[in-house]
């Protein structure tokens, strides 16, 4: 095969313009920082990166929904636990009046304490969050809990007996507070109307009546506790999830990485690798076509 001048300048266009392509290929990928920027760069690579990136964005929305379940669980939390420290105060009522030592004005005063005690677990569990109360079950635009004298125990409940939940996963829901009825649905009764009767037996100076309420005002310290004690976990739950999340996205953010991103140190190195071919083929082309037929003569 005889080799010509044209011969070698095709060839050598070719690899020099490969050279150049090459060159623009690993520019563009070092500055964008990304090796797989449209799907015919690596189709398999890129399918995977949008799917880890769709689950990423699903999973976000997921923990500012758990954020924001968890804000209102805490709240909720803390009105618990103050509502439990009342409900210590009453027994500590009851277990005072209980006593014969106690006089009529002393047992009159701590009936007054009762009322204000009922006043008070009142304003505590219309607790509200932006414009939800959070004790007022899924009827979280209305106040729960009103006072009324025609209703049982002096106090209307206008809560329903379903908490409200938040999306935490695929399908997943957690409740984020406890329905008011939770609350006041003890096993001996109405929470406001076993308080009634303890201001009324301690108003009637009836030292026997309040001695029969010592065990009511245990079994609402007990069931309280129980609800505040559900909550707390429905609240590890959600922080359990969120940590999860979180990890989860740590290692699709990576994966990401892995599979579309560029890698600087191979990059350069192959930057350096094609220049240098660019440049030995320039200069052998500066070499080879200077010669003319003189120079074999």
């Amino acid at each position: 095969m005889r080799v010509t001048q044209q011969i070698l300048f095709s060839n050598f266009m070719r690899d020099v313009s490969s050279n150049r392509a090459q060159m623009g290929e690993i520019q563009s990928d070092l500055s964008s920082g990304k090796s797989v920027r449209v799907a015919s760069q690596n189709p398999i690579n890129f399918q995977r990166s949008r799917i880890l990136e769709e689950n990423i964005r699903k999973e976000e929305q997921y923990q500012s929904n758990i954020d924001s379940g968890l804000r209102q669980a805490r709240l909720a939390q803390e009105s618990l636990d103050e509502t439990i420290d009342r409900l210590i105060d009453l027994k500590g009522i009851v277990v005072q009046g209980s006593t014969s030592s106690a006089g009529e004005s002393v047992m009159k005063n701590m009936a007054q304490e009762v009322a204000a005690m009922r006043d008070g677990l009142i304003n505590t569990l219309n607790l509200s969050y932006g414009d939800r109360y959070l004790f007022a079950g899924t009827n979280s635009s209305e106040k729960p809990f009103v006072k009324d004298t025609t209703a049982p125990g002096g106090v209307a409940n206008n809560s329903n007996d379903t908490a409200p939940t938040v999306l935490v996963g695929d399908a997943v829901r957690v409740e984020m507070t406890v329905a008011g009825t939770e609350i006041t649905d003890t096993p001996v009764g109405d929470l406001f109307v076993v308080l009634e009767d303890i201001e009324q037996a301690l108003l009637s100076n009836d030292t026997s009546a309040v001695n029969a309420q010592l065990e009511n005002a245990d079994a609402l310290i007990e069931h309280v506790t129980d609800v505040t004690a559900r909550l707390g976990n429905n609240i590890n739950n959600m922080e359990f999830m969120y940590e999860r999340y979180e990890s989860f996205r740590i290692t699709q953010r990576s994966d990401i990485s892995s599979l579309v991103d560029t890698d600087f140190a191979q990059a350069f190195s192959d930057l350096q690798r094609t220049q240098v071919a660019y440049e030995s083929a320039m200069a052998v082309h500066s070499t080879m076509f200077k010669n003319t037929l003189l120079d074999y003569i």
